[in-house]
């Protein structure tokens, strides 16, 4: 399935030029639609699990290397069907490119490139992980790449359509992306 193709067209003046408007239809990829079942987060980050399990979706640890392509051959043997792993995770992975977990690679090439030293202290946490001053009395430093690499690995928990439900969730947002 080409997921733009059920994107709605709007007709939009590409040329931008003052007193010679010509529109062309063109995709609107500012369209959206979520996932009706959601299972997202609190705040302090637990998650409704049984929520979650109710609404069909697996987890799922993305591994290092793992994409959204790979995954969906992996699991529904298709690799264009890789927007319904972007799709399920709803408003935790709008932008593939940020919200999906770097490699290992890639994670020290940004940690080299956002920080002088990696090794500097970037903040403290007690026991219990939580940030504090540094004269706490567990206070534990945290290195700018452990940072990173914490917060990089929160991305790695996500959420599967299970392959039995994919050929209606296709069905749904094509219904979905025609009222738009």
């Amino acid at each position: 399935m080409a997921y733009f193709r059920y994107y709605p067209k709007i007709a939009y003046d590409i040329r931008g030029l003052e007193g010679d408007k010509r529109h062309d239809l063109v995709t609107n990829i500012l369209a959206r639609v979520l996932v009706k079942c959601h299972g997202w987060s609190d705040v302090d980050g637990s998650s409704h699990e049984a929520l979650v399990a109710a609404c069909e979706f697996e987890k799922h640890i993305i591994m290092d290397g793992q994409n959204p392509e790979i995954l969906a051959h992996k699991i529904y043997g298709d690799s264009e069907l890789h927007w319904i792993i972007l799709y399920a995770n709803g408003a935790s992975l709008l932008n593939p490119y940020y919200d999906w977990p770097m490699t290992n690679f890639d994670l020290q090439k940004f940690v080299a490139k956002k920080y002088d030293n990696i090794n500097a202290t970037h903040h403290y946490e007690d026991s219990d992980g939580y940030e504090v001053d540094s004269d706490a009395p567990t206070a534990t430093a945290i290195t700018n790449y452990k940072h990173e690499e914490v917060v990089n690995d929160a991305k790695r928990v996500i959420r599967i359509i299970q392959p039995r439900y994919v050929d209606l969730v296709v069905d749904e947002f094509k219904r979905l992306m025609a009222t738009q």
